[in-house]
């Protein structure tokens, strides 16, 4: 063996055994994240927070007063399902309060779009899904006062540090918990929504619009 081919082994030898630790390392690694993970979901204490209201805001001032704490951002959930529980006879109200819940950016249009489109095709149900007591078969008739449920998960904060958590709210109309992503201001320490679409998502025909019911 001449000494060109001793090198070229002696290269394909050192890659191999390079790839080899780089292998056995990552795999390494990759097992402690996924312990991580499992550790840390085995430590995790969901929290469930009720929000209570006597009735809906019918104004962005009126939302505005019952917003206690805007560094709050299970009560700014919360308060994304009044805003949209309005839209049906206020819609134009119902946008102000959604720009505002939103923060510095005002609602996209694709998305006031998808607010029409979806109340066209029974929006006024799924919105007031998430009130409690409200289910198909009392046409998602809300119990009163106005109830909503919101908790979190052992995922919801993982992305944190960049300023985002979500939360998730049950609906009387589906099996999933719908998804809310919120986002902090850090200058002010305020939250808003950030990802709410998941909340127009459909639900089962409400019995007054179910025609096999």
């Amino acid at each position: 063996m001449g000494l060109f081919d001793i090198l070229k082994r002696t290269e394909q030898i050192i890659k191999s055994e390079a790839n080899s630790l780089i292998n056995r390392t990552e795999q390494k690694v990759g097992q402690g994240l996924q312990n991580e993970i499992r550790n840390s979901a085995a430590n995790f204490k969901m929290t469930t927070r009720e929000f209570t209201y006597d009735s809906l805001p019918l104004s962005l001032e009126a939302l505005k007063a019952l917003q206690k704490n805007p560094k709050d951002f299970f009560e700014t959930a919360a308060l994304a399902v009044l805003a949209l529980n309005v839209y049906a006879d206020f819609p134009e109200e119902s946008k102000a309060m959604l720009d505002y819940l939103n923060g510095p950016d005002a609602v996209a249009n694709r998305d006031l779009q998808l607010i029409q489109t979806q109340f066209m095709e029974g929006g006024r149900y799924t919105v007031k899904s998430y009130f409690k007591g409200a289910n198909p078969q009392n046409n998602y008739t809300p119990s009163m006062p106005y109830t909503i449920t919101i908790h979190d998960n052992p995922y919801s904060y993982d992305t944190m540090k960049d300023g985002y958590v979500s939360l998730y709210i049950p609906s009387g109309g589906a099996d999933n918990d719908r998804k809310v992503t919120l986002r902090t201001k850090p200058s002010t320490g305020e939250w808003f929504i950030y990802s709410w679409q998941g909340l127009l998502m459909g639900i089962r025909p409400a019995q007054e619009t179910d025609p096999w019911a």
